[in-house]
């Protein structure tokens, strides 16, 4: 079975190579554009469905079905729920990643991790509707002690599970225990064995020099050799899982090592993500206690574009709209936004966050408590998803909220993306 099941894998996706190189032809012959891209679209769509049949019921595609008709429309009441979540197993970060909050050390939420009893009746309450679990947020997930009971316990309630991590973290060798003795397994066998379905290993960058740019004081030589260890374990105990990306944010200091990363990843075998950097101008006017500066509309737009220019890339390709017009005009205006939206932010429908100390938040942006929804340590997750908030956030982008609604409510300000 395992021998027809990897064949079927290896034809659907030359299938879908084959589709896509169609629909490329499509998009130079008009007439053809239409027939190559519903070609193309359920060709992936199978592929999709086959390659996560072990995770997918008939009660999940349908409520993927009425998420997606219920965003289209914009409604504000659900039926469906969330397919998509951020469950946070801990916000404590060991690296100083310089275009992160949590890097840079501002004081959003509290620290702490998910206590594993609170994790497993969260799990408990989702399942049913579940599709996809990621365990990362504002921290490095392999900083908490039980985060292999975390993504075991996941999937073995038949959920797909992901993380992304910087690997500082992480161990080649098998931990020392409290006890004096070491463990058995060391963390890539228990990562593998937990049945985790990707991990994503931060580097931006393919050299030690560019490497410390956005990771101060880390060791680029360190990382590679633990994705390596990581990639011989999984071979050795033949495991087809997790798949392996090393991910690559483009900014002004690495946009040269793009094609050295490319070439890097494949003689790691692993997939090189590369992606379009967050500048998180929105906390320029902030201490590190979040608590607003004040600062003159001139000494802000300074502040602005200096940051922007440090670290945009010259390669559009990887730059927001947005931040060019930031560094234009040096004004962040939030209100325009309220009722309409530069970007089809789909995170208030179709995926959800639950931070650590079981506060709900609409997005992976959201990194200031006085946004949150609620918590679901006080309440159901159905109760909290048609919470009054919750559903003001989602009639932003149809209405505009009134000056009480939107206070403190991250989507009333936000253009879909938050800058």
């Amino acid at each position: 079975m395992t021998a027809l099941s990897n064949s079927l894998d290896r034809r659907l996706a030359q299938a879908v190579a084959a589709t896509g190189r169609w629909k490329a032809i499509g998009k130079r012959r008009r007439p053809l554009a239409w027939l190559t891209d519903t070609v193309d679209f359920f060709a992936r769509g199978t592929f999709w469905a086959w390659r996560n049949r072990g995770y997918l019921t008939v009660y999940k595609l349908a409520n993927m079905a009425v998420v997606n008709i219920e965003f289209l429309f914009k409604r504000e009441r659900l039926v469906g729920r969330p397919y998509k979540m951020k469950i946070e197993s801990t916000n404590i970060c060991n690296t100083k990643c310089q275009l992160c909050p949590t890097g840079i050390g501002l004081r959003g939420r509290r620290k702490g991790r998910m206590e594993y009893e609170k994790y497993t009746q969260l799990i408990g309450q989702v399942k049913g509707h579940l599709f996809a679990l990621d365990l990362s947020m504002w921290g490095d997930p392999l900083v908490a002690p039980d985060i292999y009971k975390m993504i075991e316990h996941a999937h073995e309630k038949k959920i797909w599970t992901y993380i992304s991590s910087n690997l500082h973290g992480f161990k080649i060798a098998p931990r020392k225990q409290r006890d004096g003795t070491f463990a058995e397994k060391d963390d890539a066998t228990r990562l593998i064995e937990s049945g985790l379905d990707m991990l994503t290993c931060s580097l931006h960058g393919a050299s030690q020099e560019t490497f410390a740019i956005y990771q101060p004081g880390k060791d680029f030589g360190d990382a590679l050799e633990k994705v390596k260890h990581i990639v011989a374990t999984k071979k050795k105990l033949g495991s087809s899982t997790p798949a392996i990306q090393l991910n690559f944010v483009v900014t002004k200091h690495n946009e040269h090592e793009i094609e050295p990363f490319r070439e890097l990843a494949e003689e790691l075998g692993c997939k090189p993500v590369f992606s379009t950097a967050s500048m998180n101008v929105r906390f320029l006017d902030k201490d590190k206690k979040l608590t607003p500066l004040g600062l003159a509309d001139d000494v802000l737009a300074k502040k602005t574009k200096d940051h922007l220019d440090n670290w945009l890339p010259k390669n559009k390709d990887y730059v927001l709209s947005a931040y060019d017009e930031l560094r234009e005009t040096g004004e962040l205006r939030g209100e325009q936004y309220n009722g309409e939206k530069a970007y089809n932010c789909s995170w208030p429908w179709r995926q959800s966050v639950v931070n650590w100390d079981g506060s709900v938040a609409t997005c992976c942006g959201s990194f200031e408590e006085r946004e949150d929804m609620d918590s679901v340590l006080d309440q159901s997750f159905a109760k909290v998803w048609n919470g009054e908030k919750y559903r003001l956030a989602r009639r932003s982008f149809k209405r505009k909220l009134n000056e009480v609604q939107a206070e403190d409510n991250p989507c009333a300000t936000c253009p879909g993306f938050m800058l």
